[in-house]
């Protein structure tokens, strides 16, 4: 049995059938009173029959006063409907409303009643009443809909409170549910009484609701001081009902000035509260998650009391009439118990930053709406010209500020499309991987700029991740996944629609690099094509033009031909070529050059070599470059022997052709068609060439970068 008292879901449902039982309850007390079969209702100054059970009385007739059965008449006013008592200025008014109500309760209780109502010609008709039990079905709407909103809103908060008993921000919560059950149940009580309560009870009642709004006022601001960081010591929570605790007290004796004054204290906790909220926002600098756990807090709490206060207590305090029945208007509060449960449970907490902007904007808006309403109001406008008159001018000024003010917000700092096509196209179309995957991290970094950026092997699916505090990249073509972590240098949380948007770049980078990819398959295949045509055709005919100048000067031209068109051939070729193998090459044909004039050749190459690949053309490129810097030392300065040098650096080639032949000062020189093609082809790889002397020998050196 102890266990099962620990486990959360039986602790849920026994708290559920504790508030079900709280609400009976409730409702039997409203049926206990004396019922006349009249329901009624106020109409400006005047109060009128909206139902008549018994139909006696007309609906819409003016109910004038009620007369007991031994003569004593009260006459009816409005304010002997009220449901706010915090609309008396003074403890006086408060008394004499009460004593009022303990003289029409003595009345009900009597075994007749006489109502005195005007029908719509004004004119007088008494209707004797036997008042009798009050059936169930009598019972509001706004009855049932007070105790549905406070019993949700306090399983809401047990809810929390079970899932983490050990946090003082969901106790603080907890509580806030339970002093908000507490008040519904007196309001109900207080605002479906048929026409009168006993002076006494009804006195009762008021001093309990106020008791619970000034708990509830304090235990927000207690939750503000404990969540998402505990700013004080748990035990000094106890200030809040020690500071406030008199104050109500104070109010219940009739000790205070004026009786409004619980009304201003519920006004100053909750500015304390959202000045609590500030520092918090402080305390939660570099904690994105905790941000925007806050966020969503002041958010929720913002709306649900701010709409409360704008209906119900601000019209109060300028003497105005609450602009929506408290039944109703203890609904807002439910909003505020879903936000903060939200909040509270870190649910869903990377979708808020969007929404909480837009719940500012509609809670501003409404809020100067009716602000501006009451102004009109107050200064002699009808209500019905002052309606018109506010939503006139909010449309005017209010709506474009907001949509203005929407774009800065969120839609200026939203990426789009458009702009970074032309980006990943030129990433999918860079030939080296290494690059294009330098060039894509880039760009994420850019939109998301985030403080972790790594390579993701196992969560290769994209999305949201940790909450918020992690984005999936998912992979694309040859490129890896990514996770990225703590969004806006930390200052903010991934949202889905990040997710989606990292996900959409990664699709339309992979149909451009697809398109790339079918692109250079048909280059490829073009090339071969050729290749093969150039082979099987203009080979075989410098082949057969070889054996035909056998033993002439002319072969070794041929032999020359057949060797460019085999280079020609070779750079056709998709397939790169190990940095190593192509040295090797390049020497095998430099030595049968030398050879053949009769010429030593001294070789000289970096013993390690990075382990790179040379892409057909520039490996076509250089071996015709260094060819010609052979055959132009062999051709036009007869030397004994030549020097190559390779040197490797990095990504970068170093190579020194040196020759001891007579020649001409290179200063004298005039580039003919040879130098020319040798500085052409080093330009389009990004290289260059320059020549010096050194006493008999000449040193021509070429300087390219190899990727």
């Amino acid at each position: 049995m102890r266990l099962l008292f620990k486990r959360p879901s039986f602790l849920l449902q026994l708290l559920w059938l504790g508030c079900l039982a709280a609400c009976a309850a409730t409702a039997w007390l409203a049926l206990q009173e004396p019922w006349l079969g009249v329901r009624m209702a106020v109409d400006g100054d005047k109060l009128r029959v909206v139902v008549d059970y018994s139909q006696q009385i007309t609906p819409g007739a003016e109910v004038r006063r009620v007369i007991s059965a031994t003569g004593s008449a009260v006459e009816l006013l409005p304010l002997d409907l009220t449901e706010n008592l915090d609309s008396f200025a003074s403890y006086l008014e408060k008394d004499k409303f009460f004593a009022k109500q303990s003289a029409m309760d003595a009345m009900l209780r009597m075994s007749k009643v006489s109502l005195v109502w005007l029908d719509k010609n004004n004119a007088e008709h008494i209707t004797s009443i036997t008042p009798r039990p009050r059936p169930l079905a009598s019972l509001s709407a706004m009855f049932w809909f007070t105790l549905f909103v406070v019993s949700t809103a306090f399983m809401i908060s047990c809810w929390v409170y079970l899932l983490s008993p050990k946090d003082w921000g969901a106790r603080m919560f907890a509580l806030t549910g339970l002093t908000l059950l507490m008040g519904g149940i007196s309001g109900a009580l207080i605002s479906e009484r048929a026409l009168a309560l006993d002076g006494a009870w009804f006195s009762q009642l008021d001093n309990f609701n106020s008791l619970s709004g000034q708990a509830m006022g304090g235990a927000i601001l207690a939750m503000f001081l404990s969540f998402p960081r505990a700013l004080v010591a748990p035990r000094t929570l106890w200030w809040i009902p020690a500071l406030f605790f008199p104050l109500w007290l104070a109010n219940t004796l009739h000790l205070l000035p004026d009786s409004r004054e619980p009304m201003l204290a519920i006004s100053v906790q909750m500015i304390l509260a959202f000045i609590i909220a500030a520092v918090q926002w402080r305390h939660t600098r570099g904690q994105p998650l905790e941000r925007a756990a806050l966020r969503w807090f002041v958010l929720s709490v913002l709306l649900g009391c701010s709409l409360f206060s704008v209906t119900n207590i601000v019209p109060l305090l300028f003497d105005q009439p609450a602009l929506l029945p408290m039944g109703y208007a203890i609904g807002f509060f439910l909003i505020m118990y879903v936000g903060i449960a939200l909040g509270l449970s870190r649910y869903r907490l990377f979708d808020i930053d969007e929404w909480a902007y837009r719940v500012f904007l509609w809670v501003a808006g409404a809020t100067s709406v009716i602000a501006l309403d009451m102004l009109l109001i107050f200064t002699g406008v009808t209500e019905g010209a002052s309606l018109g008159i506010s939503l006139l001018l909010c449309g005017w000024l209010y709506f474009p500020f907001r949509q203005w003010l929407w774009e800065r917000l969120v839609g200026a700092t939203a990426p789009k499309f458009d702009n970074l096509l032309p980006e990943l196209s030129a990433i999918a179309f860079i030939a080296a991987a290494n690059e294009q995957q330098a060039r894509w991290e880039a760009l994420l970094r850019r939109i998301f700029d985030p403080l972790e950026f790594k390579q993701s092997e196992q969560d290769k699916a994209g999305g949201v991740r940790e909450e918020g505090l992690g984005l999936a990249v998912p992979g694309c073509g040859n490129l890896p996944a990514y996770m990225l972590r703590y969004a806006g240098r930390g200052t903010k949380l991934f949202s889905s629609r990040d997710a989606l948007f990292a996900a959409s770049l990664s699709q339309l980078l992979q149909q451009i690099m697809s398109g790339r990819t079918s692109y250079e398959q048909g280059v490829t295949q073009e090339r071969l094509r050729l290749g093969r045509d150039l082979h099987d055709n203009i080979g075989a005919r410098l082949l057969k033009l070889i054996h035909h100048l056998r033993g002439t000067p002319d072969a070794d031209v041929a032999r020359d031909a057949m060797k460019d068109l085999r280079t020609a051939i070779a750079a056709m070729d998709s397939r790169p070529v190990p940095l190593s193998n192509a040295l090797a090459d390049w020497r095998a044909e430099a030595g049968s050059r030398c050879e053949a004039a009769d010429c030593r050749l001294h070789w000289q190459q970096s013993e390690a070599l990075p382990d790179i690949e040379l892409p057909p053309r520039k490996k076509a490129m250089l071996e015709s470059v260094i060819r010609e810097l052979v055959t132009n030392a062999l051709k036009h300065a007869a030397p004994s022997s030549i020097k190559v040098e390779i040197d490797v650096n990095g990504m970068q080639l170093k190579a020194v052709v040196e020759n001891d032949g007579s020649i001409a000062d290179p200063l004298a020189w005039r580039d003919g068609y040879g130098l020319r093609n040798i500085r052409g082809r080093l330009e389009e790889l990004g290289g260059g060439l320059s020549i010096s002397s050194a006493g008999n020998k000449v040193q021509m050196t070429i300087e390219t970068p190899l990727i």
